[in-house]
């Protein structure tokens, strides 16, 4: 199939190690495209899920569902470093004395909207650089906080380890969040520092990395002939699904905004401003915004 008709996605379980753009690189050469890109970054040493979009379906980031993210992770109590990973420089080492009950109750007390400022070793940006390239030089920049919101953040197990303890956690989070940034605020609100030792996504939106494969998979796959992509449609999972009249889905596909009498049924039950995909025949036509005002009420945000 050539790459202008290739359309769908990936979800992949990224190992421990590589960044989410060498992931990008490996698909793209698996399938001989270009046209690859993913939904949420994970950090090297993170592993589990994460969305590939291939081809036309990269149009479709901004709309797939990736609220919440769901981590299962470890922060290392009684370390401080310059990542708020293990990976990083050791700056500080403390004894922690605290009890599983204080640690639990620290990850209650940040659980709601929260605001972070982007760890200096991270992808966010400064005037069109990211923030690790100004810190592997020493330099400080300006760092824009962001409100996130964290849903649940629980303690699953506590071992201690010398002086340190590591306690493995599971966090529910909005994207965007830093969750090396929790583990290094619930490091300060005990007085011995913590840093996070080990990272893994379980589910982004609706998507569970049960569902995803691996590289090896996918390059076995590949190798046969065989490697199946989740469909555009799929990957918009959640978002209601208007289908279109027969006579109609030409109109749609030049990117006309729609009538309520193009579909085949009607808006009942469709709020305002509400995102929704539209099909014809089952297939993804385009994703469009309901405005109930005028004659109109489907303007497309994405033709697909």
């Amino acid at each position: 199939m050539t790459e202008p008709l290739f359309a769908g996605a990936v979800l992949l379980d990224k190992p421990s190690g590589p960044t989410s753009h060498d992931m990008v690189k490996e698909i793209r050469k698996l399938l001989g495209i270009t046209r690859v890109g993913h939904t949420g970054t994970l950090d090297p040493m993170a592993s589990g899920l994460l969305v590939v979009l291939v081809g036309r379906a990269t149009k479709l980031a901004e709309y797939v569902p990736s609220d919440p993210k769901v981590y299962r992770g470890t922060v290392v109590l009684g370390v401080t470093t310059d990542t708020m990973d293990m990976e990083g420089r050791v700056i500080e080492r403390r004894t922690c004395l605290a009890a599983p009950e204080e640690v639990e109750g620290v990850f209650r007390s940040l659980v709601g909207e929260l605001e972070q400022e982007p760890p200096l070793f991270s992808a966010a940006k400064y005037r069109g650089r990211p923030l690790y390239s100004y810190a592997r030089k020493g330099e400080e920049v300006p760092r824009r906080r962001r409100r996130v919101k964290v849903y649940d953040f629980r303690l699953e197990d506590w071992r201690p380890s010398g002086s340190s303890v590591e306690a493995d956690f599971q966090v529910s989070c909005s994207p965007g969040t830093y969750v090396r940034e929790l583990a290094s605020r619930v490091g300060d609100m005990l007085g011995c520092g913590g840093a996070l030792g080990a990272l893994r996504r379980l589910a982004s939106g609706p998507f569970r990395v049960e569902e995803a494969v691996t590289v090896e998979a996918l390059r076995t796959e590949a190798a046969k002939g065989v490697l199946q992509l989740m469909r555009p449609l799929e990957v918009l999972r959640g978002r209601r699904v208007l289908g279109l009249r027969e006579e109609h889905q030409r109109v749609a596909r030049n990117g006309a905004p729609l009538r309520a009498d193009m579909l085949e049924s009607g808006l009942e039950g469709v709020a305002e401003g509400e995102v929704v995909a539209v099909t014809w025949r089952g297939e993804l036509v385009g994703v469009y915004a309901v405005r109930r005002e005028g004659p109109y009420v489907l303007f497309p945000r994405r033709i697909l």
